[in-house]
């Protein structure tokens, strides 16, 4: 008998696949949408966050010649933190391809591996698209967890900070609501400390969102916003394939998020913004919100930058099967979370 048949040839290589998965386009969730977090790829399991709090200050009027004002660069700080890992197992046997027909295009045909690879690597992006929109939603939160529930870093006492909260009081008719959207703002404008922003964003969930503009003091502002030439972007905004609600009250936009995912053990639909919670954020900041991709834990690509996801199979004994790992190794920071503020109505 031939020794060939003793050879299993899988046609892909690790880079073939995690090339092939990173083409597929990432359309989950709204933070992916917004593009708050951009990714960089990073040599390092480790990241150092530095942070300068120099001040802008109006420069002193002197006679020409005379030396200038001495330049303050502020205290600088330095962190270091470690990007988390996150791996998945698949299989593919000869279960899924025997015996198995699929419908391409209006003809029946026969499964073949090179279409079961490509379900599997749709599959596997979606996984790990879901994982990093619940990392970046920590990271707004200011506590980034894993699919268990359990934290990976708390945001707030890495920067030893204190988190700013804001009770709406939406259960309460006579509740100011512009005395707290000016709260939300003064406390963001005044932690940014350097950094810009053009106009204050908050995250919220249904439930909030519905309690907030049937508020006494908000119900007419989003009446009459709804009536404006806006109002399709108004009722439905399809960012991130989500389809939530957007209005702007005192310059400040809220977005509807109602999202939900997996988590805990066993898992549970678990929404990425609680019931009658929201997160603020400043938009439009220079280089506040960031996402690190790591190398994989794999010796061939050991201090290269590193990718959305990375890709090994391995080709099981007595040809049982071909077992893909895939693996993202990523970390969404906000780097000023004092400039964040946790909304919330607690009637």
């Amino acid at each position: 008998m031939s020794d060939t048949l003793d050879v299993i040839n899988f046609p892909y290589t690790s880079l073939q696949l995690s090339t092939a998965v990173n083409r597929i386009p990432n359309n989950y969730g709204l933070l992916n949408a917004l593009g708050l977090f951009p990714s960089e790829g990073s040599v390092s399991t480790l990241v150092e966050i530095s942070i300068e709090d120099g001040t802008i200050r109006v420069l002193a009027a002197k006679e020409r010649g005379a030396p200038g004002t001495a330049n303050d660069r502020g205290q600088r700080k330095s962190f270091w933190v470690e990007i988390p890992h996150f791996p998945m197992l698949d299989l593919i046997t000869p279960r899924d391809l025997q015996n198995m027909v699929e419908i391409i295009g209006r003809s029946k045909g026969t499964r073949t591996l090179d279409s079961e690879v490509a379900k599997r690597l749709f599959s596997i992006r979606q996984k790990h698209s879901v994982t990093l929109e619940w990392v970046r939603m920590g990271a707004l939160k200011g506590v980034i967890t894993d699919g268990n529930g359990d934290t990976l870093l708390d945001l707030y006492d890495f920067f030893g900070v204190t988190k700013k909260t804001i009770d709406f009081a939406l259960g309460t008719a006579g509740t100011d609501i512009i005395s707290k959207c000016q709260e939300l703002r003064q406390s963001m404008a005044t932690n940014l400390k350097g950094e810009t922003m053009t106009r204050p964003e908050v995250i919220v969930d249904s439930n909030f969102f519905s309690k907030f503009v049937q508020h006494a003091k908000v119900e007419k502002f989003w009446v009459n916003w709804q009536a404006a030439s806006e109002l399709a972007r108004a009722k439905y905004d399809p960012a991130g394939g989500q389809l939530g609600r957007v209005f702007e009250f005192q310059q400040i936009l809220f977005r509807e998020y109602y999202g939900t995912a997996p988590v805990g053990k066993p898992p549970v639909s678990t929404p990425f913004v609680p019931a009658n919670y929201g997160y603020a954020y400043p938009a439009g900041t220079q280089n506040m919100f960031e996402t690190w991709n790591a190398p994989a834990e794999d010796v061939r690509v050991v201090n290269q930058p590193g990718q959305d996801i990375w890709i090994s199979p391995e080709i099981l004994k007595h040809g049982e099967g071909i077992e893909l790992k895939s693996q993202s190794n990523c970390l969404a920071v906000c780097k000023r979370p004092e400039a964040l503020v946790e909304c919330m109505t607690s009637n």
